[in-house]
Protein backbone atom coordinates (compact mmCIF):
# COMPACT_ATOMS: atom_id res chain seq x y z
CA UNK A 1 0.00 0.00 0.00
CA UNK A 2 2.85 2.36 -0.88
CA UNK A 3 1.96 5.87 -1.97
CA UNK A 4 -1.38 7.70 -1.77
CA UNK A 5 -4.69 6.32 -2.93
CA UNK A 6 -5.74 8.44 -5.91
CA UNK A 7 -9.50 9.08 -5.93
CA UNK A 8 -11.20 10.79 -8.89
CA UNK A 9 -14.89 11.69 -8.65
CA UNK A 10 -16.79 12.31 -11.90
CA UNK A 11 -19.93 14.37 -11.32
CA UNK A 12 -22.07 17.20 -12.67
CA UNK A 13 -21.91 18.87 -9.25
CA UNK A 14 -18.30 18.90 -7.99
CA UNK A 15 -19.06 21.74 -5.56
CA UNK A 16 -21.12 19.33 -3.47
CA UNK A 17 -17.91 17.53 -2.45
CA UNK A 18 -15.33 20.31 -2.19
CA UNK A 19 -16.03 21.14 1.47
CA UNK A 20 -16.41 17.48 2.41
CA UNK A 21 -13.00 16.55 1.00
CA UNK A 22 -11.32 19.46 2.78
CA UNK A 23 -12.61 18.68 6.27
CA UNK A 24 -11.98 16.36 9.19
CA UNK A 25 -10.43 12.97 8.49
CA UNK A 26 -10.22 13.43 4.72
CA UNK A 27 -8.25 16.62 5.16
CA UNK A 28 -5.92 14.72 7.47
CA UNK A 29 -5.54 11.95 4.87
CA UNK A 30 -4.50 14.51 2.26
CA UNK A 31 -1.94 16.12 4.58
CA UNK A 32 -0.47 12.73 5.46
CA UNK A 33 -0.22 11.75 1.80
CA UNK A 34 -2.52 8.77 2.36
CA UNK A 35 -4.98 9.92 -0.30
CA UNK A 36 -5.34 12.41 -3.14
CA UNK A 37 -8.68 13.69 -4.41
CA UNK A 38 -9.61 15.07 -7.81
CA UNK A 39 -13.05 16.41 -8.71
CA UNK A 40 -13.91 16.03 -12.38
CA UNK A 41 -16.69 18.22 -13.78
CA UNK A 42 -18.63 16.14 -16.27
CA UNK A 43 -19.65 19.24 -18.22
CA UNK A 44 -16.03 19.68 -19.30
CA UNK A 45 -16.54 16.60 -21.49
CA UNK A 46 -19.98 17.53 -22.85
CA UNK A 47 -20.56 19.00 -26.28
CA UNK A 48 -22.56 22.01 -27.46
CA UNK A 49 -22.83 25.54 -26.18
CA UNK A 50 -24.89 24.43 -23.17
CA UNK A 51 -22.62 21.51 -22.23
CA UNK A 52 -25.63 19.22 -21.96
CA UNK A 53 -25.14 16.01 -19.99
CA UNK A 54 -28.65 14.51 -20.15
CA UNK A 55 -31.56 13.86 -22.53
CA UNK A 56 -35.04 12.34 -22.58
CA UNK A 57 -35.29 8.54 -22.28
CA UNK A 58 -35.94 6.40 -25.34
CA UNK A 59 -39.31 4.68 -25.01
CA UNK A 60 -40.76 7.54 -22.98
CA UNK A 61 -41.15 7.90 -19.25
CA UNK A 62 -40.41 10.48 -16.56
CA UNK A 63 -37.10 12.14 -15.81
CA UNK A 64 -33.92 12.57 -17.79
CA UNK A 65 -31.17 10.09 -18.59
CA UNK A 66 -27.47 11.00 -18.41
CA UNK A 67 -25.69 10.82 -21.76
CA UNK A 68 -23.12 8.08 -22.23
CA UNK A 69 -20.55 10.07 -24.21
CA UNK A 70 -19.48 12.67 -21.58
CA UNK A 71 -19.17 10.01 -18.88
CA UNK A 72 -17.21 7.57 -21.01
CA UNK A 73 -14.83 10.30 -22.20
CA UNK A 74 -14.31 11.61 -18.68
CA UNK A 75 -13.57 8.20 -17.21
CA UNK A 76 -11.32 7.17 -20.09
CA UNK A 77 -9.29 10.36 -19.61
CA UNK A 78 -8.49 9.14 -16.08
CA UNK A 79 -7.52 5.61 -17.04
CA UNK A 80 -4.33 4.11 -15.68
CA UNK A 81 -2.78 0.68 -15.34
CA UNK A 82 -4.19 0.26 -11.82
CA UNK A 83 -7.52 2.07 -12.18
CA UNK A 84 -10.64 0.60 -10.60
CA UNK A 85 -13.95 2.11 -11.66
CA UNK A 86 -16.87 2.37 -9.26
CA UNK A 87 -20.38 3.46 -10.21
CA UNK A 88 -22.91 4.39 -7.54
CA UNK A 89 -26.29 2.96 -8.51
CA UNK A 90 -29.41 1.65 -6.70
CA UNK A 91 -29.04 -1.66 -8.56
CA UNK A 92 -25.49 -2.19 -7.31
CA UNK A 93 -24.21 -4.50 -4.58
CA UNK A 94 -24.91 -3.32 -1.03
CA UNK A 95 -21.70 -1.69 0.20
CA UNK A 96 -20.30 -3.06 3.48
CA UNK A 97 -17.16 -2.98 5.60
CA UNK A 98 -15.54 -5.84 3.69
CA UNK A 99 -15.87 -3.76 0.52
CA UNK A 100 -14.31 -0.79 2.34
CA UNK A 101 -11.27 -2.87 3.27
CA UNK A 102 -10.95 -4.25 -0.24
CA UNK A 103 -11.18 -0.86 -1.93
CA UNK A 104 -8.72 0.69 0.55
CA UNK A 105 -6.06 -1.61 -0.94
CA UNK A 106 -6.46 -0.13 -4.43
CA UNK A 107 -4.09 2.45 -5.93
CA UNK A 108 -6.59 4.40 -8.06
CA UNK A 109 -10.37 4.66 -7.72
CA UNK A 110 -12.63 6.48 -10.18
CA UNK A 111 -16.17 7.12 -8.92
CA UNK A 112 -18.93 7.70 -11.47
CA UNK A 113 -21.78 9.69 -9.92
CA UNK A 114 -25.09 9.79 -11.74
CA UNK A 115 -27.85 12.36 -11.51
CA UNK A 116 -31.39 12.82 -12.80
CA UNK A 117 -33.35 9.61 -13.49
CA UNK A 118 -30.42 7.32 -14.28
CA UNK A 119 -27.38 6.76 -16.53
CA UNK A 120 -27.46 5.45 -20.11
CA UNK A 121 -26.82 1.71 -19.66
CA UNK A 122 -24.10 1.75 -22.32
CA UNK A 123 -21.84 3.40 -19.72
CA UNK A 124 -22.08 0.22 -17.66
CA UNK A 125 -21.52 -2.00 -20.67
CA UNK A 126 -18.49 -0.07 -21.95
CA UNK A 127 -16.71 0.82 -18.72
CA UNK A 128 -17.66 -2.30 -16.73
CA UNK A 129 -17.41 -0.57 -13.34
CA UNK A 130 -18.05 -2.19 -10.00
CA UNK A 131 -21.61 -1.13 -9.13
CA UNK A 132 -22.31 -0.21 -5.50
CA UNK A 133 -25.32 0.96 -3.49
CA UNK A 134 -25.42 2.26 0.08
CA UNK A 135 -29.03 1.29 0.78
CA UNK A 136 -32.56 0.78 -0.43
CA UNK A 137 -33.71 4.36 -0.78
CA UNK A 138 -33.65 7.10 -3.40
CA UNK A 139 -31.27 10.08 -3.36
CA UNK A 140 -30.97 13.05 -5.69
CA UNK A 141 -27.68 11.90 -7.18
CA UNK A 142 -24.69 9.60 -6.74
CA UNK A 143 -22.46 12.20 -5.08
CA UNK A 144 -23.71 11.53 -1.56
CA UNK A 145 -23.33 7.72 -1.82
CA UNK A 146 -19.84 8.22 -3.26
CA UNK A 147 -18.96 10.44 -0.29
CA UNK A 148 -20.07 7.68 2.11
CA UNK A 149 -17.94 5.06 0.36
CA UNK A 150 -14.93 7.38 0.13
CA UNK A 151 -15.10 8.17 3.85
CA UNK A 152 -15.33 4.47 4.76
CA UNK A 153 -12.41 3.58 2.48
CA UNK A 154 -9.96 6.40 3.23
CA UNK A 155 -10.20 6.06 7.02
CA UNK A 156 -8.73 2.56 6.63
CA UNK A 157 -5.55 3.81 4.98
CA UNK A 158 -2.48 3.46 7.25
CA UNK A 159 -1.98 6.36 9.65
CA UNK A 160 -5.20 8.23 8.84
CA UNK A 161 -6.81 7.50 12.22
CA UNK A 162 -3.59 7.99 14.16
CA UNK A 163 -2.96 4.35 15.03
CA UNK A 164 -2.91 0.99 13.29
CA UNK A 165 -5.37 -0.51 15.82
CA UNK A 166 -7.81 2.38 15.78
CA UNK A 167 -10.48 0.58 13.73
CA UNK A 168 -10.22 -2.90 15.28
CA UNK A 169 -13.13 -2.67 17.75
CA UNK A 170 -15.48 -0.54 15.67
CA UNK A 171 -18.92 -1.63 14.57
CA UNK A 172 -18.87 -4.19 11.73
CA UNK A 173 -15.12 -4.85 12.07
CA UNK A 174 -15.83 -7.80 14.38
CA UNK A 175 -19.12 -8.63 12.69
CA UNK A 176 -21.01 -7.09 15.62
CA UNK A 177 -22.33 -3.64 16.43
CA UNK A 178 -20.27 -1.65 18.90
CA UNK A 179 -20.74 -1.84 22.67
CA UNK A 180 -21.84 1.27 24.66
CA UNK A 181 -19.09 3.77 25.46
CA UNK A 182 -18.88 6.31 28.30
CA UNK A 183 -16.60 9.09 29.52
CA UNK A 184 -16.61 11.61 32.38
CA UNK A 185 -18.50 12.51 34.47
CA UNK A 186 -19.28 9.25 36.28
CA UNK A 187 -22.82 10.47 36.90
CA UNK A 188 -24.87 12.63 34.54
CA UNK A 189 -28.49 13.56 35.26
CA UNK A 190 -28.88 10.62 37.58
CA UNK A 191 -27.33 8.08 35.18
CA UNK A 192 -24.12 6.37 36.29
CA UNK A 193 -21.50 4.60 34.25
CA UNK A 194 -21.73 0.80 34.72
CA UNK A 195 -19.66 -0.28 37.72
CA UNK A 196 -17.67 -2.84 35.73
CA UNK A 197 -16.12 -0.07 33.60
CA UNK A 198 -14.84 1.61 36.77
CA UNK A 199 -13.45 -1.60 38.27
CA UNK A 200 -10.06 -1.68 36.58
CA UNK A 201 -10.63 -5.40 35.92
CA UNK A 202 -9.71 -5.63 32.24
CA UNK A 203 -10.93 -9.20 31.83
CA UNK A 204 -14.34 -8.31 33.29
CA UNK A 205 -14.53 -5.18 31.14
CA UNK A 206 -13.72 -7.18 27.98
CA UNK A 207 -16.38 -9.76 28.86
CA UNK A 208 -18.97 -7.01 29.50
CA UNK A 209 -18.18 -5.30 26.22
CA UNK A 210 -18.45 -8.55 24.28
CA UNK A 211 -21.77 -9.40 25.92
CA UNK A 212 -23.15 -5.91 25.25
CA UNK A 213 -22.04 -6.00 21.61
CA UNK A 214 -23.79 -9.33 21.13
CA UNK A 215 -26.94 -8.12 22.92
CA UNK A 216 -27.18 -4.94 20.85
CA UNK A 217 -26.54 -6.83 17.60
CA UNK A 218 -29.24 -9.39 18.44
CA UNK A 219 -31.73 -6.63 19.27
CA UNK A 220 -31.04 -4.23 16.42
CA UNK A 221 -29.54 -6.27 13.59
CA UNK A 222 -30.76 -9.87 13.73
CA UNK A 223 -29.38 -10.38 10.22
CA UNK A 224 -25.84 -9.71 11.46
CA UNK A 225 -26.46 -11.83 14.56
CA UNK A 226 -27.55 -14.77 12.40
CA UNK A 227 -24.47 -14.37 10.23
CA UNK A 228 -22.29 -14.52 13.36
CA UNK A 229 -24.17 -17.58 14.65
CA UNK A 230 -25.44 -15.85 17.78
CA UNK A 231 -28.24 -17.75 19.53
CA UNK A 232 -31.60 -16.09 19.84
CA UNK A 233 -31.85 -14.64 23.34
CA UNK A 234 -34.40 -15.63 25.94
CA UNK A 235 -37.05 -12.95 26.50
CA UNK A 236 -35.56 -10.30 28.75
CA UNK A 237 -37.21 -9.85 32.14
CA UNK A 238 -37.81 -6.53 33.85
CA UNK A 239 -35.17 -7.47 36.39
CA UNK A 240 -32.62 -8.08 33.63
CA UNK A 241 -33.40 -4.71 32.11
CA UNK A 242 -32.92 -2.97 35.46
CA UNK A 243 -29.53 -4.64 35.90
CA UNK A 244 -28.38 -3.56 32.45
CA UNK A 245 -29.43 0.08 32.66
CA UNK A 246 -27.06 2.72 34.04
CA UNK A 247 -28.00 3.20 37.69
CA UNK A 248 -29.94 6.34 38.57
CA UNK A 249 -28.95 8.27 41.67
CA UNK A 250 -31.00 10.66 43.74
CA UNK A 251 -30.02 14.28 44.32
CA UNK A 252 -26.59 14.35 45.93
CA UNK A 253 -23.74 16.75 46.50
CA UNK A 254 -21.29 13.92 47.05
CA UNK A 255 -18.03 14.29 45.19
CA UNK A 256 -17.77 11.17 43.01
CA UNK A 257 -14.37 11.92 41.56
CA UNK A 258 -12.46 10.32 44.41
CA UNK A 259 -14.58 7.16 44.47
CA UNK A 260 -14.19 5.93 40.94
CA UNK A 261 -11.61 5.21 38.34
CA UNK A 262 -11.03 7.57 35.48
CA UNK A 263 -10.65 6.95 31.76
CA UNK A 264 -7.14 6.07 30.67
CA UNK A 265 -6.84 9.28 28.65
CA UNK A 266 -8.47 12.67 28.48
CA UNK A 267 -11.15 12.95 25.81
CA UNK A 268 -9.42 14.08 22.64
CA UNK A 269 -6.03 12.54 23.53
CA UNK A 270 -4.49 9.76 21.51
CA UNK A 271 -5.59 8.86 17.99
CA UNK A 272 -7.71 11.02 15.74
CA UNK A 273 -10.48 8.46 15.47
CA UNK A 274 -13.78 9.68 14.15
CA UNK A 275 -17.03 8.50 15.70
CA UNK A 276 -19.24 6.08 13.77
Amino acid sequence: MDGPLQIDIVTVFPDMLSGFLESSMLKRATKLGAARFNLVNLRDFAEGARRTTDDRPYGGGPGMVMLADPIVKAVESLAGTETKRVMMTPSGKRFDQCDAHRLSQERHLVFVCGHYECIDDRVRQLLQPEELSIGDYVLTNGVLPAAVVIDAVVRLRPGVLGGEGATVDESFETGLLDFPQFTRPVEYRGLRIPEVLQSGNHAAIAAWRKAEAERITLERRPDLAARMGLPRPEPETRRDKRKRRPRRQGNTTEDLAGQTGRPSAEPGEGGAQESN
